[in-house]
């Protein structure tokens, strides 16, 4: 899959996470927040738990799984939430790393939604 190709599949997998986050009752707080570990997707707020999600876009169902966040990804994900939380200054609050995988099916064109949180 050619870069730019793979990013604006990835950019558009995002919007459908927001969307899906929001009807789901999550408050979107921040969305590309960069650390030098990496990229935090979307952080979303229910009550007073802030979710960093892990946006994948995946079309082979074979994919669109929570293995698609690696063990190095979850490594950098952890830290990236701390960044956050200091410069926010979020006290009090749960944490709670999340994967979002957003399944289109080529075929129906119908997408579908995993979401975990990640242990």
């Amino acid at each position: 899959m050619p870069g730019r190709y793979k990013k604006d599949v990835g950019d558009w997998g995002e919007e459908k996470a927001v969307e899906f986050l929001r009807r789901q009752g999550f408050e979107i707080v921040d969305r590309k927040f960069s650390t030098t570990f990496g990229e935090i997707d979307i952080v979303a707020k229910k009550s007073d738990d802030y979710y960093f999600v892990e946006v994948k876009t995946r079309f082979d169902i074979e994919l669109a799984n929570n293995s698609a966040v690696t063990y190095d990804k979850l490594q950098k994900l952890l830290k990236s939430m701390r960044i956050y939380a200091y410069k926010k200054k979020l006290e009090d609050v749960s944490l709670i790393p999340a994967a979002l995988v957003v399944y289109i099916n080529k075929n129906t064109k119908i997408v579908k939604f995993l979401f975990n949180v990640i242990y």
